[in-house]
């Protein structure tokens, strides 16, 4: 098992569109928001390769208050 320690972890906002044109009206077609990180990322990548890991970090509230 792979430990990953990630001191500051984020959340990743990403929107998803059905086409992009440059200079037209963009419209979303999903929002999805993920744990993120690079001890995160990695920890993902691992169980995405079948591997076993475990992730850790700080989860403050609110703005990290």
């Amino acid at each position: 098992m792979i430990i990953t320690v990630t001191l500051n972890p984020a959340i990743d906002h990403t929107l998803v569109l059905p086409k992009f044109v440059a200079g037209d009206t963009i419209r979303v077609k999903s929002v999805r928001s993920d744990p993120g990180g690079k001890g995160i990322n990695v920890s993902r990548v691992i169980h995405e390769l079948g591997g076993e890991s475990l992730a850790m970090g700080f989860a403050p509230g609110g703005l990290g208050r």
